[in-house]
């Protein structure tokens, strides 16, 4: 019975813990799986209530525009903005307002052409206050109406919409219409059945401005319910506890990630994610933040995962059943096997006594064999002090051969580069060369027929105007719609531009041209007088393909002297720090270029705001095979190079660097230098 218990035992809690961690590998996947999901889900929805939010921004806008144009052709609100008569404005402007509320536009403004408000009608008693709004700027700038979300100076966001009010050809000022863009989350929230939550930073509000302007447009504020945050428009009568806390926190970085977190309202299950709010400028004024109710979906979830579990427990159960029945079989079959086993156990022990006997004959031979075995011992420890002896002189070898690899390595590092620079040289010159000429034949030849286009639009002219008189209707209305279906009208005028693009390209494939000829005499060596800026100029043009992708580049060139030097070496040192500045830069940053002088000496400056070096590696970033960048991607020879071509200058090269706040070398020439031409 021991035996039987035993078996079972070995064999179905090997199986139950193994069925268990199925179990577990299965719901693990479930859970997986179902947060793909509804990330997915989330994502898509999340692009569906932008899209909405958008339209809905347009649709207003177009209302705003239609109610606009009545007032705009209105001639008693014209003569009264005429005549700068606020009361009568006033008195026709007010039943406009009241029937624009009805479609909740709640703001309406008279401005004067220079930009200053003369009647607000929705707050008559408010008035002649400069009004420096984004949508009024851009409307005075182009003379075309403007529109956009716009944060107010007593802190209402707004959609406003600003047209150009004329007369004639008299500007009489601008008339602006507002809604606020709590209506428009509202439709959003209906639409989407979507959840909202928008909150504005309080260093953009005036803490005793912004009850007064929410206050006009009948809503409640909470200013001190968070520390920086305002909460202005929401969908939700109560805000979960994982909100609450975010919108506590004064750290940036939660309130910054854009990732889907979880929220839970009592019995409720939310998913929701924020996101920067801009306004029309493009100032990030805030943040909205986006709730989708996921309760109905985590309830279905967790049905299932009962029923699977109960499912599961069920075979299971089964399973072990129907096993623990086998395994009994097999303990009957097993106790068959002992007895036979036993009985071959005795026969086994007669064969032993004999084999004993044979046993005491081959000691016998076995001392023999030890004796033959200790002269073998002996020759076999020589051989073995000889082999260490050899791999020692061998390990010897390797490690002085390693060294020797290492330093010609080194030099090869070297020569490889100054062989790189020479062929790219030669190379650059050779490709500007080939390239020179077939682009010439391009540009005369575009030209050219610039030319003969010009001309054959004047006889096309003079050929309608001679047929328009010669013709039959008939033949006039059939050339007349074979041209149309052929769309000459679009290819004469499409021709010139295609020609003017062509000739822009021809003239940048020049300038790149130019370029790769200034980069061919970098191997010049001669000693003669430079001017620093065109140097460096004309090394950011070289990295510009590093630059453009990463940086904007600050040119800030002063009024510097000539000075004696190798032009095409300080070439090289400039594009070696232009580099390392573009790979310095993580996301896109900013490369300031300065240059500057004294009586003695002139001074250039290249600085990023990338990375920064830490301040313990900074003392060996000149040293030669030094770098910190990731394995075949740096020789470490770029900034040894650039000190080597200072010093053969007499100048100096430092450097002052922040971790996460950028880098500045700062190199110093001598005006006058006594060198000797090379």
């Amino acid at each position: 019975m021991s035996s039987h218990s035993n078996i079972r035992h070995q064999i179905l809690i090997p199986l139950t813990l193994t069925f268990l961690v199925l179990l577990c590998c299965f719901l693990l996947a479930l859970f997986t799986i179902r947060n793909d999901g509804i990330s997915n889900t989330l994502n898509r929805e999340h692009g569906e209530s932008i899209a909405v939010f958008k339209a809905l921004l347009v649709s207003k806008t177009e209302l705003m525009s239609a109610e606009a144009n009545t007032i705009i052709n209105d001639p008693k609100l014209k003569q009264a903005m005429r005549r700068k008569d606020r009361t009568a404005l006033y008195s026709e402007a007010h039943p406009y307002l009241r029937k624009l509320s009805k479609n909740k536009i709640t703001h309406l403004y008279f401005h004067d052409p220079t930009g200053k408000n003369f009647l607000r009608v929705h707050q008559p008693d408010q008035h002649s206050d400069l009004i420096i709004r984004g949508s009024l700027n851009q409307a005075r700038e182009t003379g075309t109406p403007s529109h956009g979300l716009e944060l107010g100076p007593f802190g209402t966001l707004t959609l406003r919409l600003v047209i150009p009010w004329k007369s004639q050809a008299e500007l009489l000022g601008y008339i602006e219409l507002g809604t606020d863009v709590n209506d428009i989350l509202s439709d959003l929230s209906i639409i989407n059945n979507i959840d909202y939550l928008l909150v504005i930073n309080k260093a953009l509000l005036g803490e005793n401005t912004a009850p007064i302007g929410y206050s006009w447009v009948n809503r409640h504020i909470n200013w001190n319910q968070f520390p920086d945050k305002l909460i202005v428009s929401k969908s939700l009568d109560q805000i979960p506890p994982v909100l609450q806390h975010l919108l506590t926190s004064r750290d940036p970085n939660q309130i910054q990630d854009r990732s889907w977190h979880t929220a839970y309202l009592g019995s409720k299950h939310f998913a929701f994610k924020v996101f920067p709010f801009k306004e029309n400028s493009g100032r990030e004024i805030g943040n909205f933040i986006l709730l989708h109710d996921m309760t109905l979906q985590a309830r279905q979830f967790q049905h299932f995962i009962v029923l699977a579990v109960l499912g599961s427990s069920v075979l299971c159960l089964i399973l072990f059943t129907f096993t623990w029945r086998i395994l009994g079989q097999i303990n009957q079959t097993i106790e068959t096997t002992q007895q036979e086993l036993s009985e071959e156990i005795r026969k086994t022990s007669q064969a032993n006594d004999l084999l004993e006997a044979e046993i005491g004959e081959r000691q016998k031979a076995e001392e023999a064999l030890v004796e033959l075995n200790a002269n073998l011992e002996s020759r076999i420890n020589e051989r073995t002090q000889h082999l260490e002896k050899a791999t020692r002189d061998l390990e010897k070898g390797r490690i002085d051969l390693e060294q020797a690899y290492c330093e010609l390595k080194s030099r090869q590092a070297m020569i490889l580069h100054q062989d790189k620079m020479a062929s790219i040289g030669l190379l650059a010159a050779g490709v500007a060369h080939d390239i020179n000429n077939p682009i010439g034949f391009v540009t005369n030849n575009l030209e050219e027929l610039q030319i003969y286009l010009s001309r054959l639009q004047t006889y096309i002219e003079a050929q309608q105007t001679e047929l328009q008189s010669t013709a039959s209707p008939e033949s006039m209305k059939a050339l007349h719609k074979k041209w149309n279906e052929l769309g000459i009208d679009y290819i004469l005028g499409d021709f010139g531009t295609l020609i003017a693009e062509s000739l822009e390209g021809a003239d940048r494939v020049g300038d790149i041209v130019k370029n790769l000829r200034s980069f061919s005499r970098i191997d010049d060596q001669e000693y003669k007088q430079a001017n620093i800026n065109e140097c460096l100029e004309s090394a950011i043009r070289i990295t510009n393909h590093e630059l453009r992708h990463k940086a904007v580049v600050h040119r800030k060139f002063g009024d510097i002297p000539t000075i004696h030097c190798q032009a095409q070496q300080l070439n090289q040192a400039f594009m070696n720090l232009l580099v390392n500045a573009a790979h310095a830069l993580d996301k896109r940053g900013e490369v300031i270029v300065s240059t500057w002088s004294d009586t003695k000496n002139i001074y250039i400056s290249i600085a990023d705001t990338g990375c920064g070096i830490p301040d313990e590696l900074q003392e060996r970033i000149f040293e030669p095979f030094f770098t910190t960048k990731e394995i075949n991607k740096g020789t470490g020879l770029g900034l040894s190079i650039v000190a080597d071509i200072i010093q053969q200058h007499q100048g100096t090269i430092s450097i002052q660097s922040h971790l996460n706040q950028g880098t500045t070398f700062t190199i110093t020439l001598p005006i006058k230098a006594e060198v000797d031409d090379v």
